[in-house]
This record gives C-alpha cells, structure tokens and sequence, in this order.
C-alpha cells in the first residue's frame, strides 16, 4: 500500500512528499503511490467566483487586462477549493470545482492531473485516463503524471501500457521510490514476483524504511513460497495507514519464545473473515504450549472459533477482554512459530473447523439427487472485484442429478432471480446469520464452488471438497501457477489465463463437474444393482 503524495510545483533539490488523501482498504494490498500537483500562489482576496465570472463575461464594464486578472483569479480559486475538498476526501466535490477550473482555462496540467488522481481513487479509470493524457499533452516531461497515468492503466488491467508509462517515470527522474515501487505493482499484478522483488529492492535502496515496498515486498515473497523472508516482512502490516491492529498495552506482546506454561494467551483479532480463518490453524500449536487461549473475533466467526482445538474463550472484537498474561496478533503466530513449508504442510494435512454442537441442517433435494453443490459466486469489490457472474456458471446449473444451494448472504442473492435459476438454485440466504449457521449448511454438501472468499476458507477449513474460481491477478496464499494450495488440501483452484476473462477457468470446472458428476450418477445405478 502506499500514499497519496503532494508535490509543490516549485520543487526544491530534496523532493519531499505529504499525504492529504491517504485512505487504505483494512486488507491492504493494492494501492499504489499517486502524485498530486499544488499550485502555491500568493493573490490578493479573492472575490465571490459568481461574481467575478459575471464581470470577467461583462465586457462593458471591464477591460481586458482587468477581466483576464480576474479570469486568473477565479480560476486559482477554484482549483485551490478543489484542492482542498480532495485533501478532506469529498472527492466529487474536488471533481466538480477541478473541471470547473478547467472549463475556464484548458490549459492547465496540474489541474489535469489532480482531476485524474480524483476520477481514479472514485474508480472512474476511463475518464482519469484522458484527464491524464490531457496533463500529458501539456507537460509531457512530467515525471509523476506518468507515474499516476500507469497507476491508473494497472487498476484498468492494460498491463502493458501500465508499464509503459512507469518506465517513462523512471526514465524521467528514477530518483523517486514511489515511481519504481510502481513499476513492481504492475509486475505483481502480472504475478511475476521475482521481476515485482527487484524493483521493491531498488525502492528499498533509496529508503530501507519505505513501509509499501517492504509490505509488498514481504507479500511477493509468500507468493513464491520463501516464508521465512515472508512472515518476517508480513509483520510490517502493523505499520499500514489503517491497520486494525489497535495497541494493547496491559500486558507483553509474545515472541514465540517466552514460556507459556501456566500462562493465559489471546490471539487478538485483524483482518477479514477469511485471514482469520486461515490463520486458526496454527491456534492448537500454541494452545499446546498455554493454560488456557482466548481468541478475540468478529462476532460472526464466534460459533466456529469456539470449535477449534484448544480453544478456551472466545470474545467479540470490540468488547472488554478478560484477563490475560500475553498476546499476539493471530496473524503473527506463523512468523513467531517459526512456520516453513513443511511445517505448513503438515499442520493443513486435517481439518480443524467444524460445525458448532447442536447445528444440524436438513435438506430436501429433488429426487435423484447425487451431488449437492454450495456456490458463492460474488464478494466484496476491494482490493477487486472477486466476482464471477452467476450466469457463467449456467452450463453446469441444468445438470441433471445435481442441486445447488447458495450461500450468499448479501444484495447479490438477487442475481438468482434476475437470471431465472430459481428453479435451479435454492437460496439459504435466509438461514445464515454467521459462519456457524454457513459450517453446518457446508457439512451437508458434496462440493463448494466459490470465488476467492470467506466461505471458499471455511469449506477447505473443514476438509469440505472446495472448486475455487481464481482472478487472473492471484493473491500471494494461493502461489502462482498452482491448481492445489499448501493450505487446503480439498481445494482446487481454477485461474483466469486472461485478465477478465472467465471462459476458461469455467470450461475447465465445467468439464471437471461433469466428470465428477457422472462418476456419481454412475456409483448410484451400480449400488442400485446391488
């Protein structure tokens, strides 16, 4: 993650930089440094703009020269109050006054340039992009704006021209960290992390405390598998703008070292469902080592934390915390621990969530049934957009001997509906209100098939067979270029060749399905038989 950087337009020899808009997601992954451009000038109080656009437009009752003075004034004024709305985050108002300025006089790169930073953090990328090609037209020797036009290039997914325009940034000053580390984002996004490291490397050359380049640094590592430079760097999320993980000072942090016997430890609570799923697995490990364990979560992962071996008391994040000797972030456990790749193997070899005592589901599907199959198909859209539309999974849904249920539990269960599968997908939304209700909805399938989410971990969590649909930019735990994970030993994972691009992971799953199911179907009738 990064910062979103201010330059003067009068630089001094040192450039330095300041973060008036920096806003990070809590899973921070994806952004990358943007630059934006203060105009600093020192004018005479400027009149009401109203008033002045109706004098400067009155050409009888002021000169020329007067009404271009003023002309300049009004639009100083607007950029300078776009300015700082951008600074205070209210990003369409910064847009509405920016094109304003622009409107008035055209020819102002800065201003195109902070129109583009403003239209891409609103995720307006087409429009940022001409907004950028406008600033470029203008000052093309413009380091920064290259920079920000292959920030803006990555997020569209057009890697090529992505690294295009960074490498005409280095080309133009290489004395700035953010426009290499920039550069490595896009390498990333390609999942070529060794190419990714060198540039993150030479960022850290110029500032070995670059906090986004050591982070994603530490992420590139994971994804090629070298987890002891990964766990050591995954810590330097503590240091990320908008890090959950709150200080706790009423006891010592544990370093994996101290000695737990007869010791109270909680496991403190980060993240999102999915890492704090994932990461349960090292929790018997310490819990071998402690008197007693306290985990701290969200409130819907209370009912299967509690099912976790080991596990003595489970607390809501948020609430007063009971009485502890030590504690440690969850996600820190496997840097602490010391855990490599054998290690990991070994501790994912079985399932270690389960349904909470007492869940129990009954289903009824259609007769002849042999196969029923949970589908998630959409999640949160950042750092991206995970999701695969419904619709793409239709060559499977009209398979005959199989019934699908959903699990989403957000506005996306419309989708059911808006497609006309009603008949062929039933909707549990209505039954799930945490990942206890989801645990023993899961235990009663034969198959999860799911985007990269929070369920897709409870399913491998608990051994469930889980088919799950890749984005072609793959997240650092899932490795590249692999069909099985190290951390789901019942997952299979299905990746977009192409950026976008479904078709072929869901002809693969789709073949795979089929072959699944008639090998089902097959079982039946010799059972029958028998």
């Amino acid at each position: 993650m990064a910062k979103t950087s201010t330059t003067t337009k009068k630089r001094a020899t040192k450039k330095t930089s300041k973060s008036p808009t920096s806003r990070k997601p809590a899973q921070p992954k994806k952004t990358a440094s943007e630059e934006t451009a203060v105009v600093q000038t020192t004018l005479s109080p400027v009149p009401d703009v109203q008033t002045v656009q109706k004098a400067v437009q009155d050409g009888k009752k002021t000169d020329p020269e007067t009404a271009l003075v003023q002309k300049r004034r009004v639009v100083n004024d607007l950029f300078q109050r776009g300015l700082a709305a951008h600074q205070a985050g209210q990003i369409d108002d910064a847009i509405r006054l920016y094109s304003a300025a622009l409107r008035q006089n055209p020819d102002q790169p800065d201003v195109w340039n902070n129109l583009g930073v403003a239209l891409r953090r609103s995720k307006r990328f087409a429009a940022a992009l001409i907004a950028y090609r406008r600033a470029a037209d203008l000052r093309p020797e413009n380091a920064g704006l290259w920079s920000n036009m292959g920030n803006c290039l990555r997020e569209m997914m057009r890697f090529d021209e992505a690294l295009a325009a960074h490498k005409k940034a280095i080309e133009l000053d290489d004395t700035i960290k953010s426009h290499t580390f920039n550069t490595g984002l896009v390498y990333r996004d390609l999942n070529k992390f060794s190419d990714a490291l060198g540039y993150f490397n030479r960022a850290l050359a110029m500032d070995p405390e670059y906090v986004d380049a050591n982070w994603d640094s530490a992420l590139a590592h994971l994804a090629l598998g070298d987890y002891a430079k990964g766990w050591a760097g995954y810590e330097t999320r503590r240091q990320l703008a908008d890090n959950p993980i709150r200080p706790l000072d009423l006891a010592p942090e544990w370093d994996g070292k101290g000695d737990l016997r007869g010791k109270r430890l909680l496991l403190r609570a980060e993240q999102g469902f999915g890492d704090m799923i994932q990461f349960a697995r090292f929790i018997p490990l310490v819990a071998k080592r402690a008197a007693h364990i306290i985990v701290e979560c969200r409130k819907e992962l209370m009912p299967i934390m509690r099912t976790v071996s080991g596990v003595g008391t489970v607390v809501e994040k948020g609430r007063a915390l009971p009485e502890f000797d030590l504690h440690v972030p969850l996600l820190s456990l496997p840097h602490v621990l010391g855990i490599g790749e054998a290690d990991l193997k070994k501790i994912s070899a079985d399932p270690y969530l389960s349904p909470p005592k007492g869940k129990q589901v009954r289903l009824a599907p259609p007769a002849g049934t042999v196969l029923k199959v949970g589908l998630i198909w959409a999640g949160k859209l950042n750092p991206r957009d995970r999701s695969c539309p419904l619709d793409t999974l239709l060559p499977i849904l009209s398979a005959k001997g199989a019934a699908f249920y959903s699990f989403q539990v957000d506005d996306r269960r419309a989708d059911i509906e808006k497609i006309g599968v009603t008949a062929f997908v039933t909707d549990l939304g209505d039954h799930i209100h945490d990942f206890g209700d989801s645990a023993a909805l899961m235990q009663a399938m034969d198959l999860i098939i799911s985007i990269d989410s929070a369920p897709a971990h409870l399913a491998g969590a608990m051994g469930i067979p889980v088919w799950m649909l890749q984005l072609y930019t793959t997240d650092w735990r899932w490795l590249v270029d692999r069909a099985d994970s190290p951390w789901y030993p019942s997952m299979r994972i299905y990746r977009q060749q192409k950026p976008a691009d479904w078709s072929t992971p869901v002809e693969k799953l789709s073949a795979d399905f089929s072959t699944l199911l008639q090998a089902r179907l097959g079982s039946t009738k010799v059972d029958q038989q028998d």
